[in-house]
């Protein structure tokens, strides 16, 4: 992947996963986080975009996490068209974890990719189920439209600190 190449949609990362420009985890993993940004500014409260989300991204990719979470979101990223049954395991239990350390009072929603492929899940008092699946940049962006309609709740001390700078 070109370093000079700025993802602003996830259509574009769908389009560079397909042609092989990204051949491996770590570079979806960037594009990706890329192209969520520019999503989030477009579709969320700048506010919580600019002090919530985005330093939550930018340390996400600082410590190499193989998940990415913002709030009550989890997003597991597995290697370039690789298929989704490893990641969606893992997406499972790191959103059971998540609801877990909310005692069940915020609902978890979860996405697994490959770049190509993937599938949209939703954790709540009625249990875990897929609610959409696809190709990336629809589902993506179906899931984040809807994350962005919801009330973004503060999960832990580090969200709170993160958006009031405590």
């Amino acid at each position: 992947m070109s370093m000079s190449v700025h993802y602003t949609s996830f259509q574009q990362v769908f389009r560079d996963v397909i042609s092989g420009i990204i051949r491996n985890e770590a570079e979806l993993k960037q594009a990706f986080v890329e192209a969520l940004k520019s999503e989030l500014q477009r579709l969320c409260n700048k506010y919580i975009v600019d002090n919530m989300l985005i330093p939550a991204l930018e340390e996400t990719l600082r410590k190499g996490r193989p998940d990415i979470r913002l709030s009550n979101l989890v997003i597991e990223v597995e290697p370039p068209q690789s298929g989704l049954e490893k990641g969606r395991e893992q997406l499972k239990r790191y959103m059971e974890e998540l609801y877990e350390l909310t005692r069940g009072r915020v609902e978890v929603h979860g996405l697994v990719t490959d770049g190509v492929s993937a599938e949209a899940y939703m954790l709540d008092s009625k249990g875990l189920y897929c609610r959409f699946s696809g190709d990336m940049p629809s589902v993506a962006g179906k899931l984040i439209s809807t994350f962005c309609s919801l009330k973004i709740p503060i999960i832990n001390l580090e969200d709170l600190i993160r958006l009031f700078g405590v």
